[in-house]
């Protein structure tokens, strides 16, 4: 015959599978809790970076924007120097008579990337409003030091093919030259051949005073 149990075993036993119970709604609990936290955060987290992108493309098109504008004003900034140096030209053109007969009104000589080219831009003007018509030949030339010996370097040895004049106010001379190494250039000067048989010489210091 089976004894029966005790009644304090059955009461602990109960008491050991409520604490169970109460133990495994807890973790569950604290799982669901944690759960929804993580999911909570992931998504906060994802709105931060959806932000974010949202900024930083914001940014990106402000930067843009920025960059637009800079390269306008800068173009307006060389136009209006380009505009200020035609209307001083035109003023020198429609000067009094009584100036000299050919100047350089406008010198531009500038290094470029490779030693020893450079690229030069040059007004020949005829003042005053008469304009009476001047043709022949222009000549480029380059006065410099070399090995310590001053040297004179004609259109062929800096590269540069003459020019033919045929104009009433002015004439733009523009192209490249190129210096022989070790070379540095003192004077660049224009030889005018017209077609009256005149000649004349105009000069200006070579502004740029390495050469590079």
């Amino acid at each position: 015959m089976n004894k029966p149990l005790d009644p304090r075993i059955l009461i602990a036993s109960l008491a050991l599978n409520l604490l169970l119970a109460g133990v495994t709604v807890y973790f569950g609990l604290r799982y669901q809790e944690q759960s929804r936290q993580i999911e909570s955060g992931l998504q906060q987290a994802e709105r931060h970076r959806q932000e974010m992108l949202g900024l930083r493309v914001d940014m990106q098109a402000l930067l843009s924007a920025e960059s637009s504008q800079l390269a306008q004003l800068e173009l307006q900034s060389r136009q209006l120097a380009e505009q200020a140096q035609q209307l001083a030209l035109y003023r020198q053109v429609l000067a009094p008579d009584e100036g000299p007969g050919l100047l350089l009104a406008q010198e531009d000589i500038a290094a470029l990337g490779e030693p020893g080219l450079f690229s030069y831009r040059l007004v020949l003007l005829q003042p005053g409003s008469a304009g009476n018509r001047v043709m022949g030949q222009a000549r480029l030339q380059v006065r410099a030091v070399q090995d310590g010996r001053a040297v004179t370097l004609d259109d062929d040895a800096l590269g540069v093919a003459p020019v033919t004049l045929d104009f009433r106010h002015f004439q733009v001379l523009s192209g490249q030259l190129r210096l022989p190494s070790e070379t540095r250039a003192q004077t660049l000067e224009v030889r005018l051949e017209l077609g009256d048989n005149r000649r004349r010489t105009l000069s200006l210091n070579w502004p740029i005073p390495d050469n590079t």
